[in-house]
Order: C-alpha cells, then sequence, then structure tokens
C-alpha cells in the first residue's frame, strides 16, 4: 500500500510537473516515448502476481486501493484545514504532516495516516 501512495503522488508530480515546464509542440511519438515508464510503473503497480497481465481481480483490488487513498485523503484534508476556510494551506499542511509521522522519520506512512484518523474521528 506504502508502495501504492509513493506511485500516486509520482503521477501526481509527474502530471503537474509537466505544466510547470514551457509548453511546446511534441509529436504522438515524443510523447508516448515521455510517458511509458510511468505507464509501466502503473501497469506493475496494478499486476500484483507480476505475470504480465492485468486480471479483473487485480483491477478491483486495485481500484479499492486508489478509493481508500481518496478516502483517507479527503478525511485529512478536512481535519488539516484548521480555520475552516475550505482550503489547505501550506502550513495547515505541513503541521499535520508532522503530527502525523509519529516515529519522526520525516515520511509519513499509511499506517500513521490510517492512525491518526482513527484517534481525530473518535474526538468527534
Amino acid at each position: 500500500m506504502k508502495k501504492l501512495i509513493l506511485v500516486l503522488i509520482s503521477i501526481i508530480s509527474i502530471s503537474t510537473n509537466s505544466f510547470a515546464v514551457e509548453l511546446k509542440t511534441i509529436t504522438k511519438k515524443e510523447y508516448l516515448d515521455n510517458n511509458i515508464k510511468r505507464l509501466e510503473q502503473e501497469f506493475d503497480t496494478v499486476d500484483t502476481n507480476k505475470d504480465g497481465k492485468v486480471t479483473p481481480e487485480e483491477q478491483k483490488a486495485y481500484k479499492a486501493k486508489i478509493d481508500e487513498a481518496r478516502k483517507i485523503d479527503q478525511e485529512l484534508g478536512k481535519l488539516a484545514d484548521t480555520n475552516k476556510d475550505g482550503k489547505v494551506s501550506k502550513e495547515e499542511r505541513e503541521k499535520i504532516l508532522i503530527t502525523m509521522d509519529t516515529n519522526k522519520d520525516g515520511s509519513v506512512t499509511l499506517q500513521e495516516q490510517k492512525d491518526y484518523l482513527k484517534k481525530n474521528n473518535s474526538k468527534k
């Protein structure tokens, strides 16, 4: 699951970084060449038994992981927005990340996120 979160973060950062650079005209081949590695990584993430095929069961399991990650992200966003303005500022994001990182290794695992949610949702 940690690998899934890292892949999702990578995909999001790759997507946003591609818009941050100067835009230029590219060919279909250039586009495909630039994105093939990311697509291979996505496929490998879904193909859990590494047989080179993605079964319906693997697709369902992957979708369930994505749905869980989105739900966690939404819940954490609500908790992080301490001033309730509907936005998570840089300061609010940093504060919640520091709080969730219980082992203080500079990285927040999925388990740390779940533990934080469990602890803070029970306070409501």
